[in-house]
Parts: C-alpha cells; structure tokens; sequence
C-alpha cells in the first residue's frame, strides 16, 4: 500500500490537505494550488486533464510543470 502524503511535493511544507497539481501528478499543498491557478498555463493545463477524462485515460500524466512554477 502507497504512503499517504503528508507533505507538499513542490514546496515541501507538511500540510494536511493536499490535492493533485493539473501540471503534472504530483501532490501539492492548496498555497502551491493556488500559485498554479494563477499561471497562464492552468486554462490549458486543466482543459487538456478534461480532454483526456472524456477521453478516457483517466491516469493522464499532465502537460508537465512549467519552469516558472
């Protein structure tokens, strides 16, 4: 069984609620979430996660993490 996260994948900070980045699979603290949401990327980011869902890959990987973030 895989260990549950107890900190940020990106910032690192130990954090009780985590969620999924829609860069890439790693998990993120919702301070990093936030960050995210404002990078001109995220519209294209999420729009491709759904895509893939409709799709039915539902283990997309993401566009990847951009470097200014």
């Amino acid at each position: 069984m895989d260990r549950i996260p107890t900190h940020c994948q990106r910032c690192r900070k130990k954090d009780i609620a985590l969620i999924g980045s829609m860069f890439d699979t790693t998990m993120i603290c919702l301070d990093c979430k936030a960050k995210e949401e404002k990078h001109p990327d995220y519209e294209k980011a999420r729009d491709a996660d759904v895509a893939a869902c409709r799709g039915g890959n539902y283990n997309f990987h993401g566009i990847g993490r951009p470097s200014d973030l």
